[in-house]
């Protein structure tokens, strides 16, 4: 295609023709780029870069930390498609407002998806129901579904087990399934139908996202609406397979940024199935101590694999471990290596399985007892870590019923915090947050019923956002694991949602007969 330049006043411009070609030209570059650049990369840092022999110090951390691309702001077709199937609560607790909002962010949910996704519903009350097929989003299959969906009406009780089994059947059922394929839960309430054991539930839950077939596992996002849904059993859905979240939707308002927030994740998918392997270079008799990963397994090799699951555009994890140090004989200056790390993962941009080069950690072992500076991103790691471990004991301990005890360990932890926020600054993002999420925990312990109605789920909530170093966030809120996508998407369809309230608010206003001035003092009180 040939491209006519034409130049008036000094300004050129393209015509039609031209802009085309540069738009072309323009993404063909932007599509080389994507596809040369790899999704994750990784590092490894020593707590200290150098420590003498004669030092006190016997063992070591040290970070491997992965670190996600980002993807283009506003080019949807660099992203990677996706198969969502949602499972609806619609037993009689969810009436009135509740249904509302909820079909109105699906319809929402629907709007953010393209022609290349599919998208499918079942409801479940009595019992499951296949409410809107799986099927690709073209212009008439969205109309259709936007329709279904206002249709929808609440009956009987819960039947969660329904709910989840026919939710898998459905994504699995699909013949050339997208590369992300993911289930969004939500319910309101207990159990009281079918299968209605929290261990039942789980193990069935297991049984329908883990299949036979050549299929990866299946995610599932669990959404749990006010107070009286089951807190652990649905954190324990979620974590079924890699790549699933527990949400703790508290208010009405913010049901449309939890689903943003996970909407967000799951359109920015690039990285499944991370595998990080650890070794230590076993002479001077240096070894691995400990990977202080709940998912850190030992080979009969020596060596530790690290599963750290899947990775959304801009994310960032770490792996803390603990080394013993070289000892024994006269190192000079020569950096001393003692572990080695290598990556393997399913790029889902190039959709091909990928290899990180082995990066090695090294240490300085001079003669003498100089310690250097200590990194600040390794002792925040491993800050985050012990964190994380003081709420999960303290969450165990409240659960059974000891909340003295747990209040004691949360207090401790915030002195201790409060103690290292001196070195690293007051005004560092993750002491911070910590210490925010720590009180919010400590006012959640306040009381039993405190702890029951709310205290358990933010715990619960935090436990998942430090150890998976990733943003769970329903108040359209920011955390230091938030990426641009979740927080986009949540904002826009909070926005969205209230605005679509707001609307309907002025018609039924305006239907009364109110002055103008009267119609705006009630929307906006």
């Amino acid at each position: 295609m040939f491209r006519s330049i034409v130049k008036t006043n000094s300004n050129i411009s393209l015509n039609d023709d031209c802009s085309d070609s540069t738009e072309s030209f323009v993404s063909v570059v932007d599509s080389i780029k994507i596809a040369n650049e790899t999704s994750l990369d990784l590092k490894i840092t020593p707590r200290h870069d150098t420590i003498g022999l004669e030092a006190e110090h016997v063992e070591t951390h040290f970070c491997a930390t992965v670190t996600a691309r980002d993807l283009p702001e506003d080019d949807d077709s660099t992203r990677a498609s996706v198969d969502i199937v949602v499972a609806l609560d619609i037993s009689g607790s969810m009436s009135g407002k509740k249904l509302e909002l909820c079909k109105e962010t699906l319809t929402l949910l629907l709007r953010e998806l393209s022609s290349r996704d599919r998208f499918g519903l079942v409801t479940f009350g009595d019992e499951g129901k296949i409410q809107i097929p799986s099927k690709n989003l073209t212009k008439h299959n969205k109309e259709s579904a936007v329709a279904n969906i206002k249709s929808i009406q609440t009956n009987g009780c819960t039947n969660l087990s329904g709910g989840i089994g026919l939710a898998a059947q459905e994504l699995q059922s699909i013949e050339s399934p997208n590369e992300v394929q993911t289930i969004f839960l939500l319910t309101d309430g207990l159990a009281n139908r079918g299968v209605s054991n929290r261990e039942g539930i789980i193990q069935l839950t297991k049984g329908c996202l883990v299949s036979g077939k050549d299929q990866a596992p299946l995610a599932i996002h669990c959404f749990g609406y006010g107070s009286d849904h089951e807190t652990e059993m649905l954190r324990d859905i979620s974590q079924v397979t890699e790549g699933g979240s527990y949400y703790f939707v508290e208010k009405d308002s913010d049901v449309s940024s939890a689903f943003g927030d996970a909407l967000g994740g799951i359109l920015s998918v690039v990285a499944q199935n991370t595998v990080l392997t650890f070794n230590a270079s076993n002479e001077f008799g240096i070894r691995i101590n400990s990977i202080m990963h709940d998912k850190a397994v030992k080979q009969e090799n020596g060596s530790f694999t690290v599963d750290i699951g899947d990775f959304y555009a801009e994310e960032s994890r770490d792996v803390v471990c603990s080394i013993a140090l070289a000892s024994g004989s006269d190192f000079g200056l020569k950096s001393v290596p003692h572990i080695s790390v290598s990556m393997t993962y399913m790029d889902t941009i190039n959709k091909k399985l990928a290899k990180c080069k082995v990066v090695e950690g090294l240490i300085s072992r001079p003669n003498g007892d100089e310690v250097s500076q200590v990194n600040k991103h390794v002792a925040l790691q491993y800050i985050r870590v012990s964190t994380t471990t003081v709420i999960a004991d303290a969450e165990k301990m409240a659960a059974a019923g000891n909340r003295v005890h747990a209040k004691s360990k949360i207090n401790a932890q915030i002195k201790y915090l409060s103690r290292e926020s001196t070195t690293f600054g007051k005004s560092d993002p993750l002491i911070s947050q910590l210490l925010s999420e720590l009180n919010l925990i400590l006012s959640g312990l306040s009381s039993q019923a405190v702890w029951e109605s709310k205290g358990s789920s933010f715990m619960n909530l935090s436990i998942q956002t430090n150890t998976r170093q990733r943003c769970f966030e329903s108040s359209g809120g920011h955390s230091t694991y938030s990426t641009s996508k979740k927080s986009s998407y949540s904002r826009r369809l909070r926005s969205s949602a209230s605005k679509t309230s707001t609307e309907e608010d002025f018609v039924v206003l305006k239907s009364k007969k109110l002055s103008w001035l009267d119609t705006l003092k009630s929307i906006t009180k």
